[in-house]
């Protein structure tokens, strides 16, 4: 396995892919949830219903980690590590960009405006402290 560039890492990051997010519950035990993601200018944004555990977790511990790994060879991945903030700025804009990055232009929009018509979204701002990045240089 090889580091990857910052370069690299941006791009990746860039990229509408699932990541594997873990909070801890009160007990100490980690929750992970498969969401989508936003890279914003070396943060990482999430939406998330504002009862979801994920949620409740970071209210009790902002501690978090994302994992976003390739299915496909050759094979990459990073780690987010950080902490997040429970956040409504620009929730609006936010979501319809994630949205469209993962859903195309038509369903992403309407994606967008039927989550925001439910007025429990919330938006998770991850801090990121540390970032580890490799990908598979057998290929």
């Amino acid at each position: 396995m090889a580091r990857l560039t910052q370069s690299d890492i941006e791009s990746f990051l860039g990229q509408p892919r699932i990541a594997h997010f873990v909070t801890l519950r009160p007990e100490g035990t980690p929750h992970v949830a498969p969401v989508w993601f936003l890279w914003d200018r070396g943060r990482a944004l999430v939406m998330a219903d504002a009862g979801a555990v994920k949620v409740r977790n970071i209210r009790g511990n902002p501690a978090v980690s994302l994992s976003i790994a390739t299915p496909e060879r050759p094979l990459s991945y990073v780690v987010l590590e950080g902490r997040a903030d429970i956040s409504s700025e620009n929730m609006a804009q936010v979501i319809e960009r994630m949205c469209v990055l993962y859903d195309g232009p038509d369903r992403g929009a309407e994606f967008a405006k039927e989550l925001l018509g439910e007025e429990r979204m919330v938006l998770l701002e991850i801090t990121v402290d540390r970032v580890m990045a490799w990908r598979d240089d057998n290929d």
